[in-house]
C-alpha cells in the first residue's frame, strides 16, 4: 500500500513539474469527474500532455464503496462511450476514495474523455470527465 501511495505521489509530481515547464496550452487538462447513473461519485481527472507522445493521466475519485475495485478508462469520444483503453484498476479505500494513474500511447488531443466504471467495463458506468 505504501509502494502505491508512493508511486501515486510521484506521478502527480511528475504531473505538475512538466506542468510548470510546459508553455500555456493544451498541455495540462483538469476536468471533474461527473456522476453517472445516480451515482454519487465524483472527482477530477489531470491530463499531461509529455514532451516525446503520449499523456499522464491521473484519476482521483471520491463517493466509491469502500473495499470495491473500480476502473477507469479513456476514450476519444466524450461521453465515455465507444473505443476505448483501461488506464488502470484501484480499490477504494475507508474514505471511499480510490485513485489511479497510467501513460495513455495518445497525445492529449486524441483523449476526449475518461470514466470510473465496473473493472469487467460493461456493468456499470460511475462517472465520466469530458476532456475535450
Amino acid at each position: 500500500m505504501k509502494g502505491a501511495l508512493l508511486g501515486f505521489i510521484l506521478v502527480v509530481a511528475v504531473a505538475l513539474s512538466a506542468t510548470a515547464t510546459l508553455a500555456a496550452g493544451d498541455h495540462h487538462v483538469k476536468a471533474t469527474l461527473e456522476p453517472v447513473g445516480g451515482s454519487d461519485v465524483t472527482g477530477f481527472v489531470q491530463l499531461v500532455a509529455l514532451p516525446h507522445g503520449g499523456t499522464l493521466i491521473s484519476v482521483h475519485a471520491r463517493g466509491l464503496t469502500p473495499g470495491v475495485t473500480y476502473a477507469s478508462f479513456y476514450y476519444e469520444a466524450a461521453d465515455c462511450t465507444g473505443e476505448h483503453d483501461l488506464l488502470g484498476t484501484f480499490t477504494a479505500n475507508a474514505a471511499g476514495v480510490g485513485n489511479t494513474h497510467g501513460k495513455a500511447d495518445e497525445d492529449l488531443d486524441e483523449i476526449g474523455s475518461v470514466s470510473v466504471r465496473t473493472p469487467d467495463y460493461f456493468t456499470m458506468l460511475f462517472a465520466c470527465a469530458t476532456v475535450q
